[in-house]
Formats: C-alpha cells, sequence, structure tokens
C-alpha cells in the first residue's frame, strides 16, 4: 500500500471503509484544472448548491467565459463583476470581464443600465422599425369628419 501512495497520480483510498475519499476528489480537481464558480444575486447569500465549472480546456476561466456559461447575451451587456475568494485582491474586487477566477470564487454580476434612448428604441422582436410614434400621445391629430 505505501508503495502505492508513493507513485505520481495515484491516491489509495477504501470503498468499504470509506478511507481517504475527500483526498481522491481534491485530486480529481486538481488533475483535471476544474474551477468551481459560485454566482451570487445582489443582496442575497451565495449559491454554493450549484457552482458553475470553468476548465481553461473547455472554454477558459474569466469572468467572460463565466458570463457566456451563464448565458450568451449576458457578457456584451457587462459593467462590472465583483469577485469574492482566492483570486480577489480585497473584498469584495470589482473585476471585468478578463479578471481570472480562482477555484471555489464567488461572482456577483452587475450588467449596464438600460438608457432612456435605448429603452424607447426597444429590444429584439419589440424593436420598431415604422416611422410611426411610439405614443399613443405622440400621433398626429386627424380633423373631425364633418357630416
Amino acid at each position: 500500500m505505501d508503495t502505492l501512495a508513493r507513485q505520481p497520480h495515484s491516491i489509495p483510498i477504501s470503498a468499504s471503509a470509506k478511507l481517504n475519499l475527500d483526498a481522491l476528489l481534491d485530486g480529481m480537481w486538481g488533475s483535471m484544472a476544474l474551477r468551481r464558480a459560485y454566482t451570487k444575486k445582489v443582496g442575497a447569500r451565495p449559491d454554493f448548491d450549484d457552482p458553475v465549472v470553468l476548465s481553461a480546456d473547455r472554454g477558459g476561466i474569466t469572468v467572460r467565459h463565466l458570463c457566456d456559461r451563464i448565458h450568451r447575451h449576458l457578457a456584451p451587456d457587462l459593467s462590472y463583476a465583483l469577485v469574492w475568494g482566492t483570486s480577489a485582491k480585497h473584498y469584495p474586487q470589482r473585476a471585468g470581464l478578463s479578471h481570472q477566477l480562482e477555484d471555489e470564487d464567488v461572482v456577483q454580476i452587475i450588467k449596464r443600465k438600460v438608457g432612456a434612448s435605448e429603452a424607447a428604441e426597444g429590444k429584439g422582436r419589440f424593436k420598431s422599425t415604422s416611422s410611426k410614434p411610439a405614443r399613443i400621445a405622440d400621433r398626429e391629430k386627424k380633423p373631425a369628419l364633418r357630416s
């Protein structure tokens, strides 16, 4: 058993006695270079039940890649992110899209506020393509009918 434990990339365990299973799990996360990032809503506690798993081999480990894993339209709307964890110099650290995340970092995403001009135009299928006024109060009044 000692010779197995001293070999590289080997972790001896006992499934029946449930010995050394934590070291096996840590070794697997370390050898696959996976990083867990937890999300946090504004004013709420972080959700430690459902992490977003990032990898340098599959996509990347930056805030941009985290945003892309959540939703593909989230990264362009990002204003900044607040990061708690080992990758942050202080808590919380204000970070941009290129910030490298470490394992078990907590990230709160702050989106850009929609301006008045963007809100009037609409988004997606609600965007108006006609030259008619958007509000009923702005339309041109027609003259009354004569009888």
